[in-house]
Parts: C-alpha cells; sequence; structure tokens
C-alpha cells in the first residue's frame, strides 16, 4: 500500500522540520571531517622511506629492499607466524619500538628503520648480520656467530643484498592511509584537511575554527583559525598541528560538557 504524499501547510511544516533537523553547524560539520580527514589523509610511501632514512642514517634503497621482501609493500600483511605490515613487525617487537599500530605504515617503516638501526649497531655496521638478525633475531646471529645456518635466512639475506647492491631502482609506488599529518605543514593541513570537505560551503579554516569561539567559549580560537588560514601556520610540525588539534578538541568537549571520546 502506498501513502499519498502530505500536501497543504501541514506539509511544508513537515518539510522544515526535516530541513532543520538535517541541517549541521560548522562545529559539527568540523567534527565530521576531522573524524573523517584524519583517516583520509595520504601520504607518499616512498617519501616515509626517505624520512625514515634521514632519521636513522640508513640507506633508503635498503629500507625498501627490505620492505619488498618482507610485505611487498602491503600495509596490511600479515605472515604465518604473526608479523605485520609494511616491514613484517612481530607484536613483541612492535611493542618495544614504540609501534601501537603495526598496520599504520607510518609507524610500521619508522618502527622497521628503527630495528634495522639497532642490529646495525649490534653487529658494527655488517648489513649481511643485521638483516639475518632482522629475520632470526640477533640471539640467533651472536649464537652462530654469523648468519645462522637456516635455509629462510640464509635465502633472505641472499635476496636483500642483491636488490640492495644491484643497480635496479626499487620505489614503493604508492600512497597510504596514515591518519597522521607527519612532515605536512599547519597550513596545507588545514587545507588537505578540510579544504574538499568545504568547498562551496561559504566556511574557511579561520571562520570555522573561528566558530569554536562562538559554539563553545573557546578564546584564541578565531584568531588562531586567521592565523593558519593566512598560511602563518607553516612553520607548525606535524606533531604541534595535531597537538594544538586535539587541545581544541578537549576544550571544546569540555566546554560543551561532553565526553572527550565522541569526537574521535
Amino acid at each position: 500500500m502506498s501513502l499519498a504524499p502530505i500536501t497543504g501547510d501541514g506539509g511544508k511544516l513537515a518539510a522544515q522540520a526535516a530541513d532543520q533537523t538535517q541541517k549541521t553547524t560548522p562545529v559539527q560539520e568540523f567534527q565530521g571531517i576531522l573524524k573523517n580527514g584524519l583517516n583520509a589523509i595520504k601520504e607518499d610511501m616512498d617519501s616515509i622511506f626517505e624520512e625514515a632514512s634521514a632519521l636513522y642514517q640508513i640507506p633508503s634503497k635498503l629500507l625498501r629492499a627490505v620492505a619488498k621482501a618482507e610485505s611487498g609493500f602491503n600495509p596490511k600483511a600479515v605472515s604465518k607466524a604473526g608479523a605485520m605490515g609494511v616491514m613484517q613487525l612481530m607484536p613483541g617487537t612492535a611493542r618495544s619500538l614504540g609501534v601501537s599500530d603495526p598496520y599504520n605504515a607510518r609507524q610500521n617503516i619508522l618502527g622497521g628503520a628503527k630495528y634495522l638501526k639497532q642490529n646495525l649497531d649490534r653487529f658494527g655496521g655488517d648489513v649481511s648480520l643485521a638483516l639475518a638478525a632482522y629475520n632470526a633475531g640477533p640471539n640467533s646471529v651472536t649464537k652462530y656467530g654469523g648468519i645462522p645456518p637456516y635455509k629462510e635466512t640464509k635465502n633472505y639475506v641472499k635476496k636483500i643484498m642483491a636488490d640492495y647492491t644491484g643497480n635496479n631502482t626499487i620505489l614503493a609506488g604508492r600512497t597510504v592511509s596514515t591518519g597522521t599529518y607527519g612532515k605536512t605543514s599547519g597550513s596545507t593541513a588545514v587545507s588537505s584537511l578540510i579544504g574538499s570537505g568545504l568547498t562551496g560551503s561559504g566556511l574557511t579554516a579561520g571562520s570555522l575554527l573561528g566558530s569554536f569561539a562562538g559554539n563553545t567559549g573557546l578564546s584564541g580560537a578565531g584568531s588562531l583559525g586567521t592565523l593558519l588560514a593566512a598560511g602563518k601556520g607553516e612553520n607548525l610540525s606535524g606533531e604541534d598541528w595535531s597537538n594544538m588539534v586535539q587541545i581544541l578538541r578537549l576544550q571544546m568537549m569540555m566546554n560543551m560538557g561532553k565526553d572527550t571520546g565522541t569526537l574521535i
């Protein structure tokens, strides 16, 4: 049975009520964009390898060769033994390296680079021994005084060394969602986070963050938004920008009397 459409004044009132229900405030819109935007930010995986290379003083080609052999650059890879992510970190190893999400490509690559650096330092910079330790564990390398007599480990070291020392170019050639701003500047982060989501809405970074002042009583939000919108936040590091967002989030939630865990 079909229902006849609502007509007359009653229909208009119902439509207006529905329209009001669907409307969202700038703060609510920002909440949604922030929540979704954090998961939508894309980073070039090869850039992450370069960052890890600079941070731990390891050739980026070596890091890529390890990642290629371990997972084929797959952030969601899981081995039968339980190793996870791009650099195939075991749960215990990941925790010891400060990796809270092994499936986050940035965390995993930086964690894997840190672990490889630890093994390079432990075995006097010998790449083959460091690779063997990465695969079989440093205690096994120490026990046998060299590459352990395991077929898997021997083939592993041989394969990676061939890629590392060869003339071939190794690139991940892909982008990944990392949920972090990484090296992105503050002003660029504003653009990447809300730019596309607010196109045509008439809102800007300045007016959007400024709305926090009017809606939540957060003093200084307008000036901060204007500053970032004008590009003055370009010297903010990724960590500083992330911390700033969290401060705004916590203050907003406290002023609104809501649970701080509902935004992200």
